[in-house]
């Protein structure tokens, strides 16, 4: 089966200051559109976090679990002045903030080939400051994880949708969409997951990272 490719396909120099590094790297998983669909995933390197699982159940970030596929390049890379993308060949995103031209700061964006047919379970937060020196404050904002079940040959764009609803308490969701290379953005029907008893034992996906 094949993977990731070697090297970094290229990096984005962003002009404004002393801003993040960019990655981008090219994968090349096996992926057979009548068994399978791929989706895109929004997450970061700052306060960002994004995961996702086969199955119609949930795991804690602190547990462990062979079966969820954790969107970033670990812990310690929050400490990185620096995100890595990673595009295996899906159409682009009808959201500029979703292509790799239009992310900010530490912003990434992870393309993965899924099975078709099987429940796929999404975990996603965000937090962030706001405010000045005096006055100012902290915000975190975790909806309840959420499943889709992807149609052989598809393409979903995922992401958390941040709406400011009051000074301390911003509201989240996560959002699915089915999207294709005409342009198509329909939204996706989505589910409460419920937690697993246990680590699971699904079958992994085939991952572009």
């Amino acid at each position: 089966m094949r993977t990731l490719t070697a090297g970094i396909l290229f990096t984005f120099a962003f002009t404004a200051g002393c801003a993040p590094a960019h990655y981008v790297t090219t994968g090349t998983p096996d992926y057979d559109p009548r068994i399978s669909a791929r989706v895109r995933i929004k997450s970061g390197n700052d306060q960002q976090a994004a995961s996702f699982r086969v199955g119609a159940c949930y795991s804690n970030a602190w547990e462990s679990d062979p079966q969820r596929v954790n969107v970033d390049d670990g812990f310690m890379a929050r400490y990185k002045y620096s995100s890595r993308s990673v595009v295996i060949g899906m159409p682009p995103s009808p959201r500029p903030w979703m292509r790799v031209e239009g992310l900010r700061f530490k912003d990434m964006i992870r393309e993965y080939v899924i099975p078709a047919g099987q429940p796929i379970t999404l975990a996603l937060s965000t937090a962030g400051d706001a405010g000045g020196k005096y006055g100012g404050y902290s915000w975190s904002c975790k909806p309840h994880e959420m499943t889709f079940t992807p149609i052989a040959g598809q393409d979903y764009d995922a992401y958390l949708l941040l709406q400011d609803e009051g000074r301390r308490a911003p509201n989240c969701s996560i959002e699915v969409r089915h999207i294709d290379a005409s342009g198509l953005d329909e939204p996706v029907e989505t589910q409460y997951a419920s937690r697993c008893p246990s680590s699971g034992t699904e079958t992994a996906p085939k991952r572009g990272p």
